[in-house]
């Protein structure tokens, strides 16, 4: 498929941060949080802004193939773009580890996630204390339970999602083994058609990490 080849730069840095997170390796270090400036990406954040304009070969996928632009709250009049969001490597402890590079001022996509509308885990990363602060309101506990989330593809698709869980924060420090085995399942690979955004906590400072979970309610056609 055409989005198969538009990927395949990534599979190799893709297979090595999937194998760190079913490992229960986490992608991000204690430096990594999502939200400050000590946070996901704080060295070369990406320039974010407006959605990327789809390619003309983004323009000929096919619904559930192609990465998502845009994310749409309508429950938090939010309308927010979304990047591609790669990854860089770095040492932590004398220790080799990857971390998210977000962007600073739109979501990001995790180019090793599902595509829009597709089976599987889209994995969505914004922060909420540095930069634009996408998913401040969502720090803030203002998402809930039923609500609708709307993401559009580079090629024109919207895919409905409904929020499913909203659990409770995991501390980026002092984790148990269990909280991060589960940090790092939500943003593994998945049976079920699923949206998961993430981001820190609290609003100010970057403690913890939260997550949200939706699952997909319209299936591309």
């Amino acid at each position: 498929m055409i989005f198969q080849r538009w990927l395949r730069q990534f599979s190799v840095q893709a297979a090595v941060v999937s194998l760190l997170l079913l490992a229960g390796c986490q992608p991000l270090d204690s430096s990594a949080a999502l939200g400050g400036k000590d946070s996901l990406g704080e060295t070369d954040l990406v320039d974010g802004g407006q959605p990327l304009s789809p390619t003309p070969e983004q323009q000929l996928l096919a619904a559930g193939e192609a990465p998502p632009v845009q994310l749409l709250i309508p429950s938090l009049s939010l309308e927010i773009p979304v990047l591609p969001m790669g990854w860089e490597r770095g040492m932590v402890a004398g220790q080799l580890t990857t971390r998210w590079v977000v962007p600073a001022d739109a979501a990001g996509w995790a180019l090793n996630s599902s595509p829009a509308g597709g089976d599987g885990n889209v994995v969505v990363a914004g922060h909420q204390a540095y930069g634009a602060a996408v998913f401040a309101a969502i720090s803030l506990g203002e998402l809930a339970v039923g609500q609708e989330l709307y993401l559009v593809d580079g090629a024109g698709h919207t895919f409905l999602y409904r929020v499913v869980e909203l659990p409770d924060p995991i501390p980026l420090l002092g984790a148990t083994a269990e909280e991060a085995a589960q940090a790092a399942l939500y943003s593994a690979p998945t049976q079920r058609a699923q949206l998961t955004l993430m981001t820190g906590w609290p609003l100010a400072t970057t403690t913890h990490r939260l997550f949200v979970v939706a699952e997909r309610v319209t299936a591309p056609e």
